[in-house]
């Protein structure tokens, strides 16, 4: 899942276009923040899934660490 990118954040530096800038950037973070939620949920799932694959494939084969 693709996270939209942020508008252009307010500055000092511009202060005619800040209301608009800041309205904006704080407008569009609710959106941020679900979707950066989405993609950390959908980083631990696919972690999860490769431990449990690895795990698998371990059981599956029977083998055991080597030990010198």
């Amino acid at each position: 899942m693709p996270i939209t990118p942020l508008p252009s954040a307010p500055s000092r530096q511009d202060p005619t276009n800040f209301n608009d800038r800041a309205d904006a950037f704080l407008g569009a973070l609710p959106t941020f923040a679900t979707e950066a939620n989405a993609v950390a949920s959908e980083t631990n799932t696919a972690s999860a899934n490769a431990v449990a694959a690895n795990n698998a494939v371990i059981a599956a084969t029977n083998i055991t660490k080597w030990l010198s």
